[in-house]
């Protein structure tokens, strides 16, 4: 799946093999060799080309079709998620019911 994302994600964006293998510091040849699945990319490599096509390595690799991934979590909701997890059943009952009312009374108004 790598190689298919791979030659997909640069075809998608017009590039020649030039612009990925420019990043990754390698000849056209060698990115040929990657996309064709001759020769295996590395870790770090998949983590510049993940970057470099503003997706994740989870979807390079095809373990999800969401080229984004998981939203991330602002310093609240983090914040939020942290007091959560050190309540005890009871607490996170207590919460869980908090945020389902504050959700229908901000519909309401």
């Amino acid at each position: 799946m790598l190689q298919k994302r791979m030659k997909e994600l640069r075809l998608e964006r017009g590039l020649t093999q030039n612009e990925p293998a420019a990043v990754l510091r390698t000849s056209r040849e060698a990115y040929s060799m990657y996309e064709n699945g001759k020769r295996q990319l590395s870790c770090q490599a998949l983590a510049q080309l993940a970057q470099y096509y503003g997706v994740t390595t989870d979807y390079m690799l095809g373990l999800t079709n969401d080229p984004e991934g998981a939203p991330k979590l602002t310093a609240d909701e983090e914040n939020l998620l942290d007091h959560f997890r050190e309540c005890d059943k009871r607490g996170k009952r207590t919460v869980l019911q908090a945020a389902i009312q504050q959700k229908k009374e901000s519909e309401i108004h």
